[in-house]
């Protein structure tokens, strides 16, 4: 086990001991703070695992309503008015700190599409096609917003992990063993002072 390289005094012991009970706390704390994010990541990941079916449905629903819009339209009219659509889309957006990761937390308050190129032309079905996919738009939004959270939430446990790890394997035991040889070290040197006053007095005794 590798050992600090510490003059051997009690000063440096008893920086070492208070040292070494730092780090011991700071280690229960990341190691507290690496379970909370890996129990909230597993939480988000169930959550997107749900979204991603629910957005599978509903993207089932946008590609018949599109093929609904499209079938008897006349050609190119469908992607005419999809492509000069246009309208209002309101969006804020807030940043959210959990466990030490700053995330962005979207908003949408306002979506009011409107088709373009002229009404006349535009299929039927092409207001209803554009009404799905606008309603469909804030949660395809919450779905990107979650996966940044899982991304962020990932490389924050990898993070803290390498934090513990080194804390776990290799600053405490390097602590512990230079602790330990230090100790060893004085208790030595004492055992040998005491043995030296005690051949100084044996000296003066004789004499």
């Amino acid at each position: 086990m590798a050992k600090l390289n510490i003059n051997p005094n009690r000063m440096e012991l008893l920086k070492l001991k208070a040292r070494l009970q730092f780090a011991r706390r700071g280690h229960k704390l990341l190691k507290d703070k690496q379970e909370s994010l890996t129990q909230e990541f597993m939480r988000e990941l169930k959550e997107l695992r749900g979204l991603y079916n629910k957005m599978n449905d509903h993207l089932n629903s946008v590609y018949e309503k599109f093929y609904q819009a499209q079938a008897g339209s006349a050609p190119y009219a469908l992607e005419e008015a999809l492509l000069g659509s246009a309208g209002k889309t309101t969006m804020t957006v807030t940043m959210q700190n959990r466990f030490g990761v700053v995330f962005p937390v979207f908003d949408t308050a306002v979506i009011s599409p409107k088709l373009g190129g002229s009404p006349a032309t535009a299929p039927l079905a092409a207001q209803g096609l554009l009404k799905t996919v606008s309603e469909l738009f804030p949660e395809l939004l919450f779905l990107a917003q979650l996966e940044k959270r899982i991304e962020l939430l990932a490389g924050e446990i990898e993070k803290t992990r390498r934090r513990v790890n080194a804390l776990e394997y290799n600053l405490i035991p390097a602590l512990d063993e230079t602790i330990r040889n230090i100790i060893f070290k004085l208790e030595e040197r004492d055992r040998s002072e005491r043995t030296t006053l005690m051949k100084v007095k044996d000296l003066i005794a004789v004499r």
